[in-house]
């Protein structure tokens, strides 16, 4: 059945996808055209570079999918409104686990062998096959039993958490960072003015400076003033979490008046993780060297953090709006940006812990490191249980029916 009435949220969500869609493509198109001219011009990064164009173009056709979901519901396709079923069995739990060993494994045998034709070619398929498979294993465990709602808002609420989310957080992070800079230089220039100088002539210096190793030994002595450690870590460790977690979520915010219980919230807040999960973990494992099977791993884990902790944010947010519960969302808000602060914390310790031996600190590499990689992995079986269980619980608790004025939106925008 059509309808001759405008579906506003479909069609604006329409007009950031199609905007998304032409982004990922330009840049997935001028990265592989460097990679092909850097491979047959034998320049280091060629397979790198591909990784990233794969990824962005892996990433467009996911969102022209779901742009063909939301399509239909602003064509007024009575197909966008069918209840969305995730397909997901316990039989793909060990065929998922197959894969993700077997991709690690092959592409770590070819990122050792060095051959760079051989990493360009391979790489790029296999970095998709360990990224994404966890994603699909952790959304099924997560959202299994949990009614999700039509399709089309739920395949809306995942390219929005591709798109809108993670343009907002990026701006605000780096608005964020650049003041944090300009205090900090102010406040140096007014209580250090000869370090201040000094400062500005090394900045000068390493503007035409291109050898990691000469740039390490210059910045080195200032990284390992417990102030700059402090300020790297405060950052990444606390204001960067309590900018993601609250904008993660950003299309449940959006449909919260429509989301009908709480187990719903949860759910559309992990399959939002799920989508920055994608997109930030793609992206960052664009690395074509003998590092690649540590860094896809290492992303494929950090995937449960986002999809957990936005769970629960969205949780937090579905139980706002549907029962006035201010604390819990709150509550969920501030358990998210912990557990979010604490994973960060170890993840930047263990990468300065690692710097140890550059910088003068060669105690910092066993000192720091076996604890930093415990903590982590310790609270990654944390995050797994907290996944397991919320869904456990909320599947328990009956769905609520929408409440009168909920269905009055609805009827406005069907």
């Amino acid at each position: 059945m059509q309808t001759n009435r405008n579906h506003w949220p479909s069609i604006l969500i329409l007009i950031v996808f199609a905007m998304g869609v032409l982004t990922l493509l330009s840049i997935s198109f001028v990265t592989a055209i460097a990679s092909i001219l850097d491979l047959f011009n034998n320049s280091e990064g060629a397979a790198s570079e591909m990784i990233g164009a794969f990824a962005f173009g892996f990433e467009m056709i996911l969102l022209l999918i779901c742009s063909w979901f939301v399509l239909q519901k602003a064509m007024g396709r009575a197909e966008a409104d069918k209840p969305f079923v995730f397909p997901f069995a316990k039989w793909q739990i060990f065929a998922i686990i197959g894969i993700i060993v077997l991709s690690i494994a092959i592409g770590g045998g070819v990122a050792y062998t060095e051959i760079a034709w051989l990493a360009w070619i391979v790489l790029p398929v296999l970095t998709v096959l360990v990224i994404v498979p966890p994603l699909w294993l952790l959304f099924g465990l997560g959202t299994k039993g949990i009614e999700l709602g039509p399709r089309w808002r739920v395949f809306g609420i995942f390219g929005l958490s591709m798109t809108v989310g993670p343009f907002i957080m990026i701006i605000l992070e780096i608005i964020v960072l650049l003041g944090i800079i300009v205090v900090g230089s102010v406040i140096v220039a007014i209580a250090q003015p000869a370090l201040f100088q000094e400062l500005a002539s090394m900045g000068k210096i390493l503007e035409g400076e291109t050898n990691p190793d000469r740039i390490l030994s210059m910045v080195g002595p200032y990284l390992t003033n417990p102030i700059v450690i402090a300020t790297i870590v405060g950052y990444i460790a606390v204001i960067v979490p309590l900018i993601e977690e609250l904008l993660k979520p950003l299309a449940v915010w959006i449909f919260a008046t429509r989301i009908q219980s709480t187990a719903q919230g949860f759910a559309m807040g992990v399959l939002s993780g799920a989508g920055f999960a994608l997109l930030e973990s793609l992206n960052a494992s664009a690395d074509g060297t003998t590092g690649w099977p540590v860094i896809v791993s290492i992303r494929a884990g950090t995937s449960l953090l986002h999809m957990t902790a936005s769970g629960l944010v969205g949780w937090g947010i579905a139980s706002a709006f549907r029962e006035k519960s201010i604390v819990r969302f709150f509550a969920a808000y501030f358990m998210s940006v912990t557990i979010h602060g604490i994973w960060n914390a170890c993840a930047i310790g263990a990468g300065i812990s690692a710097l140890g031996e550059s910088l003068g600190r060669p105690e910092w590499l066993f000192n720091f490191i076996p604890a930093m990689v415990g903590g982590m992995i310790v609270l990654g079986i944390g995050m797994f249980i907290v996944l397991i269980a919320s869904n456990r619980k909320l599947t328990k608790i009956p769905a609520a029916l929408p409440a009168p004025q909920i269905e009055k939106m609805d009827e406005g925008v069907q």
